[in-house]
């Protein structure tokens, strides 16, 4: 006889984890990092705590998650197929929508502002966000430009800069709202990333 897997399907238990990213989106960006607790979350969607920690440790990791959620659309795996020619701008444009989307601005207002959470999640947003855009914006790179990661990173890093930290500090402050920009605004950004970019890849390519 056939045994069967112990514990819930995979489908079912991706669809809890969305289930329980929502909720936890909620409460947190809602109430701020100070109200937001396991407990918290529990109650706001009607899961049993151990549901939860079925899925998480702590707090902290939730927060990985919610963020996670957002940047998985840019995963290496998530890029697999597509065409060369286009990778690089998808990929911009994918990170420019998550990072500088209502939520995504949110947070970051949060965690810059509020000593706690900066204390507790900011190696949490870095790693499940920018190091992920880094990461994925490396791995396109490396298909037109056959350099030695570390080289391609600090590029990536400095188109990424351009193209998110500036309009991500100024919504910080409130005198943007880069997730009202238009497809044409963000058409027009990555271009303008790309353009600025091109001879520093070129230079580098000259360089094997």
């Amino acid at each position: 006889m056939e045994k069967r897997a112990r514990g819930r399907p995979a489908q079912d238990r991706a669809a809890l984890r969305a289930h329980l990213v929502g909720v936890a989106t909620e409460v947190l960006l809602d109430g701020g990092f100070a109200r937001f607790s396991i407990d918290a979350v529990a109650k706001a969607g009607g899961f049993a705590k151990k549901t939860i920690y079925s899925l998480v440790s702590n707090r902290e990791e939730l927060v990985g998650e919610i963020v996670a959620s957002w940047t998985e659309s840019y995963s290496a795996q998530q890029l697999q197929g597509e065409p060369r020619v286009t990778a690089i701008p998808s990929l911009l444009t994918r990170i420019h929508r998550v990072a500088l989307s209502r939520d995504a601005v949110s947070l970051f207002r949060m965690i810059v502002s509020d000593p706690e959470a900066r204390a507790q999640l900011g190696h949490v947003y870095g790693e499940n966000g920018i190091e992920q855009g880094v990461r994925s914006l490396v791995v396109c790179l490396q298909a037109e430009c056959k350099l030695e990661p570390a080289k391609l990173e600090t590029v990536a890093r400095a188109m990424l800069a351009w193209l998110i930290g500036e309009p991500l500090r100024r919504a910080a402050l409130g005198l943007e709202q880069p997730y009202k920009f238009s497809d044409k605004e963000v058409d027009r950004r990555v271009k303008e990333c790309l353009e600025l970019f091109a001879p520093i890849m070129a230079e580098l390519a000259r360089e094997i």
